[in-house]
């Protein structure tokens, strides 16, 4: 057999790189609107039932059909590296079969989800790792044991009784990974504004993206549009379709708060309040016994 060439079966723009091989159990990807986060999260969960067998992969979403992106992404993800097999497999003069052979991607999708938002990853012929894509219910969330990965988490409602009953997930194998993506939530009483809110706002453009540590004590892995646009992934013309700016993109848009948060990744405040109740709420908590008290006994006379 001669030698060959391998090329990556999967390639991920940089800041997708960074993700997908960073080595930690916990982390939050802030990225901007159609940065490709739900394709990295899916390949993340496929390599991972690869990897291990008798595995779980829960993919959760703000909603059963968001959630049921994740099989189509993983249909994309598998689709990709069959495609890269049959390549290697005629540089070596070899034949490579699948049952997904001459099937598109919304078919081989179907081939995924099994009627159950399910997918199966066979390592034998008694032992297989699995997906499943279910919604962000804490009654049932408290069942899961394996690899949780949730996207839209700025648009769960339910999102602290959600993380809630995660936690102890996390608690139970040191194996498990517990990945969350989102943009900025466009309500600032959302639990995730406090949560994952950066300690500024000015960044310097980085086609791997910027980490910080939030509050919640998550590390954080933040994608702008300036960062995406290093990385090879454009703003167009609403009308002429020509790649723009960032700058000239937002002037575009009628919604300028709405582009901050999907674009800028900014935590925009809304209401009429200059501090949100959230933010009054933990800055009394986290100062709790820590004031100064005085006990004035005359009365003070100003001229």
């Amino acid at each position: 057999m001669k030698k060959t060439t391998q090329e990556p079966l999967i390639k991920f723009r940089p800041y997708q790189k960074e993700l997908f091989w960073k080595k930690l159990r916990r982390l939050f990807a802030l990225w901007r609107r159609q940065g490709g986060k739900s394709y990295v999260l899916a390949s993340k969960g496929l390599y991972r039932m690869m990897d291990r067998k008798n595995h779980l992969c829960i993919f959760c979403s703000a909603s059963i059909p968001l959630g049921g992106e994740f099989i189509l992404k993983e249909a994309q993800v598998w689709n990709a590296v069959l495609q890269q097999f049959r390549k290697i497999a005629k540089a070596d003069n070899m034949q490579l079969t699948s049952n997904a052979d001459g099937l598109d991607i919304d078919a081989i999708a179907d081939l995924f989800e099994h009627e159950k938002l399910e997918t199966k990853l066979w390592h034998d012929k008694t032992s297989y790792s699995r997906s499943r894509v279910v919604a962000p219910n804490p009654s049932t969330a408290v069942g899961w044991t394996g690899d949780v990965f949730m996207d839209e988490v700025g648009r769960i409602e339910n999102l602290k009784e959600v993380m809630e009953a995660i936690a102890p997930i996390m608690s139970s194998n040191p194996d498990f990974l517990w990945w969350l993506s989102s943009t900025p939530p466009p309500d600032d009483s959302h639990y995730s504004f406090e949560l994952f809110a950066p300690p500024q706002e000015e960044w310097a453009t980085n086609e791997k993206g910027n980490w910080y540590d939030s509050l919640s004590g998550i590390p954080v892995h933040r994608v702008d549009a300036w960062d995406a646009m290093a990385a090879g992934v454009p703003l167009y013309d609403d009308n002429t379709g020509k790649v723009i700016t960032p700058e000239e993109h937002r002037m575009q848009a009628f919604d300028k708060m709405a582009w901050d948060r999907n674009y800028a990744i900014r935590f925009v405040r809304g209401g009429t309040a200059a501090v949100s109740f959230a933010s009054i709420s933990r800055a009394m908590s986290s100062g709790q016994h820590q004031g100064v008290a005085a006990a004035i006994t005359e009365e003070i006379l100003i001229s």
